[in-house]
């Protein structure tokens, strides 16, 4: 549990998005652009990853990311959030957990210091709007993009040893992460009542059916003591996530 760890998250799709969802997506971020960092037209930039030599050219202003997005088959799109950047990326030739996917997939993360409780972090109440900023903006991304799962949790993606996130994504009754995004038919085999009504620190109903769940306060942890996640997971009878075999 140090102060660099990331959360990370991977959304997994039925399809790739169109450049009409990506634009969606990309138009929703502008409001949470951070005022400390000078002045700057928009509150995201892009990078395009060149597959021959690996050199990422950073891109400014939206058509140019929308266009980054569109042409190039990996990239990965910064949002400057208050608390600290969220970066959204897409890999062609990724690796570990995610090599047996064949569904299409795009990643979230971010560093946790900023949100950790802290004197040199801000007041408690700006740290507590950093964490639910942080959660809305991915319950607002999964609004947009419809995943057919979603999970993530603090200190890398995590799954058990004989699992593979292909056979998780297909489950119904996925297990549960930190963060997740259930489908509706995973809120109807569980039951909605149950989702909505479970004790998580975020719980959102999506336009599609699905729910978002964020079950802890970022960028706490399942395991820890306090953490609700035993809790949450008897409610909507899943099991707790393995985290044996890290990407």
């Amino acid at each position: 549990m140090e102060d660099y760890d990331l959360i990370e998250l991977t959304y997994v799709l039925d399809e790739e998005p169109s450049s009409d969802i990506f634009e969606t997506l990309i138009n929703a971020f502008p409001e949470y652009g951070r005022r400390d960092r000078g002045p700057r037209e928009y509150g995201i930039r892009a990078s395009k990853i060149d597959e021959y030599t690996n050199e990422v050219d950073i891109v400014g202003g939206r058509e140019e990311i929308l266009q980054t997005i569109s042409t190039y088959p990996e990239w990965s799109v910064e949002v400057l959030l208050s608390h600290d950047d969220l970066t959204i990326a897409r890999s062609k030739s990724e690796l570990g957990l995610l090599s047996d996917l064949s569904k299409p997939n795009l990643q979230f993360s971010t560093w946790i210091y900023a949100m950790k409780d802290s004197d040199d972090h801000g007041s408690p109440p700006e740290v507590k709007k950093m964490r639910k900023e942080f959660v809305e903006v991915l319950a607002q991304a999964a609004n947009i993009l419809e995943p057919k799962w979603g999970f993530g949790r603090r200190g890398g993606l995590a799954i058990g040893e004989d699992e593979t996130v292909e056979d998780l994504a297909t489950r119904t009754k996925p297990p549960l992460y930190e963060y997740n995004v259930f489908r509706p038919e995973t809120v109807e085999a569980i039951g909605r009542e149950q989702v909505l009504s479970a004790p998580a620190y975020y719980v959102e109903e999506l336009d599609s059916g699905g729910v978002f769940m964020a079950v802890t306060e970022p960028p706490k942890q399942c395991g820890h003591e306090g953490q609700q996640c035993e809790e949450v997971a008897d409610q909507l009878g899943l099991s707790l996530a393995k985290t044996e075999r890290y990407h």
